[in-house]
Formats: structure tokens, sequence, C-alpha cells
């Protein structure tokens, strides 16, 4: 696992996942908050050969994953969500996100970074953003392959 943190003067507000939810137990890391599916609403960079290997933390997958026509609009909504949701908890617990896609690599990454950058600054730096990538180290799925 991979982890981003975004620092605040203040507590952490929200943790944001990414996962694969190909790999075996990643259901079980969806516990509470909000839960975006990417599985159908963005093209996946995996079927790119020159992006394949890549993860949403290099510049040309995040680029290619923030061009994906709908995708700056779902990554805004989704701010909004999360934002609305930290207003909601109680003080001292965090608001959570997690973002799946097929094998945690590509899209679920490039969009929990993107959501958590844009939270972090609508609230300018007052509180931290924790992104926790849970599938990014795994291999490259084959096309078709299915866990149980």
């Amino acid at each position: 696992m991979q982890t981003t943190y975004l620092g605040g003067l203040g507590l952490v507000g929200a943790v944001i996942r990414s996962i694969g939810v190909r790999h075996d137990g990643a259901h079980q890391l969806v516990t509470d908050g909000l839960y975006v599916d990417l599985r159908r609403a963005l093209r996946n960079p995996a079927d790119d050969p020159s992006m394949r290997y890549g993860t949403g933390l290099d510049a040309d997958v995040y680029a290619h994953v923030l061009a994906t026509p709908g995708a700056r609009e779902l990554i805004a909504r989704t701010a909004v969500q999360l934002r609305a949701l930290a207003d909601e908890v109680p003080v001292g617990r965090l608001a959570r996100l997690t973002v799946a896609c097929q094998g945690g690599r590509h899209r679920s990454v490039a969009v929990a970074e993107a959501v958590a950058r844009r939270v972090w600054t609508g609230w300018g730096g007052q509180y931290g953003v924790d992104v926790e990538h849970h599938h990014i180290d795994r291999p490259v799925l084959p096309p078709g392959h299915r866990h149980p």
C-alpha cells in the first residue's frame, strides 16, 4: 500500500481509499462513508499498452484519466459530497471515501488523488486528507481474469 498525506493545521478530516475490486478482500475495505465505482464511468488506461504498467500516480496516466469525458465533473461532485459528509461526522471521526476500479492501479488512484487535492484545497489546508492506495503495488491483472 502507498499513502499520500496532505497535511493540515488541524486533524485529518478525511481518508480516501483506492481499491481494485477484482482483488480478493477488496470489498472488505469498504466499511463506511461514500463509495464510487469507476469501472463503467471512465475508460481504463490499462487498455493502452503504453500506460498498462503505470499507475495513477504517474503524470501520463493521471492526465489520461482526468481527460476522460466526465472525469472532472465526477471528481468535483465527489469532492463536494465528501466535504458535506465531513461536515456531518462528529469531531474526531473521519469522513471516508472509497474509489474503486478493476485493478486499483490506474483510475481509482488518479481520481482518489484528484478528489483529495480538491477537498484539501477547499478546506484551505485547515484539515488533512490521507489517501491510501491499497492495490497500487499489485501486478496488473490480465483482461477477463476474475477472482472468486
